[in-house]
């Protein structure tokens, strides 16, 4: 119970990070909030942003559920991993015919690029102390 709780509280903490970073850019720019997707952003440089949103909330989540779930480290990584490639599935099924390609691959490579970073951390670090 204790590793559902704290899969799914990881998975909202990365939904809240980046829905923070786009919340942000709703009302810097009075545009209409959308929560998938980059192409109603107002220019190129918030792509960006959400993008290092999506990295650095996946890394920090990440390092959240490894540090309650001290044991079996690979195997939580590997669930959180796919828990959010079900949500990136279910947001290209609701945008891929507004949104470029390019957006769905890069932050897919995103979420898995900062799980093995955190494991990678994770793992050096338990095996310093």
């Amino acid at each position: 119970m204790k590793a559902i709780i704290t899969l799914i509280s990881g998975f909202f903490g990365i939904l809240f990070f980046e829905g923070f970073a786009r919340l942000i850019i709703t009302f810097y720019h009075r545009v209409e909030f959308n929560f998938y997707g980059i192409s109603h952003l107002p220019a190129d440089v918030w792509m960006y942003v959400i993008l290092a949103s999506v990295l650095t909330s996946t890394w920090l989540a990440t390092m959240l559920v490894l540090t309650v779930l001290k044991t079996n480290s690979k195997r939580y990584a590997i669930l959180f991993g796919i828990i959010l490639i079900i949500w990136r599935g279910i947001e290209i099924a609701n945008s891929y015919q507004t949104e470029p390609i390019f957006y769905f691959i890069t932050v897919i490579t995103l979420h898995l690029t900062g799980i093995y970073l955190a494991y990678l951390v994770y793992t050096k670090q338990e095996s310093v102390a």
